[in-house]
């Protein structure tokens, strides 16, 4: 069992019934151990009252049956530790294996694919019939369904596989035993694996802030040393700990062009070369997964959440929304002069293509991701401020195209959403009814009649709708769908007033 595990046929491959007997052996062992030892002191104590046997080889007999005690004693507790662990996992694994059911069970009544990775694949929607309109969101609900239980499944599954390396660790030292002046002490054993705390992938991104807060600064450096990929990935981190994790992780693509996701580094390391003040908050090339911070997230006092369209890929358009990103943080400054503000480019789900634009499924399993990203977001900076550190800062969503739909799944996922503000640019639909259905204060729309899409009111309740609620932005007439962030547009300014909280409204 390693990992993270991010195969439902792994996880349903584990030998449930093998770790269980596994585990009530080992659980077993402790007190077999001591029934030993207890024979082991009645042999010492007969030595101790013999009279027929004295002088210096009983005295080395003694000494030998107190280390060989001692020996055992040390076996036993980390007999026990590692009993515990296992237990562990025993009940995270059971948990995957019931989660992995789950999602086979949804996908198998939607009827809907359900691929090895928990996701469904997007399918394309085109205008329908009445009558099918059910059909397809009964279809939908089951894809939903099935995609959250596949995701239980993996955070269970990593789980499992966390709890099994403590359980290794426990039981390392037993293969080091040579003999009681060969065995080295629990104490010892114990500090080489605080040395290299495991990294808790699974947490919430509250969790995940306090997991940090409470490690020294040692164990901070062994952590990203040993799992930087779970350092870099973890929501409610601070920016700097994911920035220098990622670029590990970037570097070490970098040296195997072999490797899927090889462009996606090269275009990720074009862009942070040579410029001060950007962050890799996400780098997950194999995934086509990355989000660059232009400005510190730790201190920004205004935050920007660029969230892309679709047909966007980060070989393809990271230096373009790099560009936007630059774009917003310096008007934002101009238009609130002495503000610290960071322009984040969340390039965090797989945006769908041409083909697969009119299904929603994409954005319902993308949109928990927002929000955790968000929630991460905020969970670092609270932790930061209660250390002493700035203030959380004022947060705003800028959604473009079906990047909208996505904010919209984000604010109907658990919690509310944490941002302050949200923008929705050329917006085919959010998936609320109105504005307040996306959870922020402030909501801003722009749309124009030259954008289609931007009043095409596929997935229901856009900027478009009189009664939606949100405050308009400024846009010019013939302003095409892909034109909001250009700079020959008022939109822009708009935009990157609202991100700084120097516009009125919402």
């Amino acid at each position: 069992m390693t990992g993270p595990t991010r195969s439902l046929a792994a996880v349903e491959g584990w030998d449930l019934p093998g770790l269980q007997a596994s585990a009530a052996a080992l659980a077993d062992a402790p007190a077999r151990l001591r029934a030993w030892q207890a024979r082991l002191d009645a042999v010492r104590g007969r030595l101790r009252e013999a009279q027929l046997w004295s002088g210096p080889a009983a005295d080395a007999a003694a000494t030998a049956l107190v280390e060989v005690a001692a020996v055992g004693t040390e076996v036993g507790l980390a007999l026990g530790a590692g009993a515990e662990e296992l237990s562990v996992v025993v009940s995270r694994a059971g948990a995957a294996q019931d989660e992995a059911a789950q999602a086979r069970a949804w996908a198998a009544a939607g009827p809907v694919p359900l691929d090895d990775a928990g996701r469904v694949p997007p399918v394309a929607a085109p205008v329908m019939a009445e009558e099918h309109r059910a059909e397809v969101a009964a279809r939908e609900h089951a894809a939903t369904r099935a995609e959250q239980h596949a995701r239980a499944a993996f955070a269970a599954a990593d789980s499992a596989v966390v709890a099994a390396a403590g359980a290794h660790a426990a039981l390392a030292g037993l293969d080091r035993v040579g003999g009681p002046a060969g065995f080295a002490s629990l104490a010892a054993a114990t500090s080489a694996t605080a040395a290299s705390p495991v990294v808790p992938v699974a947490a919430s991104a509250t969790a995940a802030a306090a997991w940090w807060d409470g490690l020294t600064p040692a164990a901070r450096s062994a952590a990203l040393a040993a799992d930087p990929a779970g350092v870099g990935g973890l929501d409610g981190l601070p920016a700097a700990a994911r920035d220098e994790a990622n670029r590990a992780l970037l570097a070490d693509a970098l040296a195997h062009p072999e490797r899927a996701g090889y462009a996606v580094a090269v275009t990720t390391a074009a862009q942070l070369a040579g410029r001060y003040g950007l962050q890799l908050l996400l780098f997950d090339p194999a995934e086509d997964l990355v989000a660059v911070s232009v400005g510190d997230l730790d201190t920004a006092g205004a935050v920007g959440v660029l969230v892309p369209g679709m047909n966007t890929t980060p070989a393809g358009d990271l230096p373009g929304l790099v560009a936007s990103a630059t774009s917003i943080g310096s008007l934002a400054q101009d238009a609130a002069p002495g503000a610290a503000v960071a322009v984040l480019v969340w390039l965090g789900y797989r945006t769908p293509g041409f083909g697969s634009f009119f299904s929603s499924l994409n954005a319902r399993s993308s949109g928990p991701e927002l929000d955790r990203t968000l929630d991460g977001l905020t969970a670092a900076r609270a932790a930061g401020a209660a250390a002493g550190g700035p203030p959380a800062p004022r947060t705003t969503v800028v959604a473009h195209s079906y990047g909208t739909l996505v904010t919209g799944s984000a604010a109907r996922a658990g919690g509310r959403l944490a941002a302050d503000a949200v923008v929705l640019l050329g917006s085919p639909g959010t998936g609320s009814h109105d504005a307040a259905g996306l959870e922020a204060p402030e909501v801003y729309g722009a749309w124009t009649p030259a954008d289609p899409l931007s009043w095409s009111d596929y997935f229901g309740g856009s900027p478009f709708d009189a009664g939606f609620g949100d405050t308009r932005l400024p846009t010019d007439p013939g302003q095409g769908h892909t034109e909001y962030l250009d700079p020959d547009h008022p939109t822009l300014q708009a935009v990157a007033e609202v991100v700084v909280g120097a516009r009125g409204g919402g």
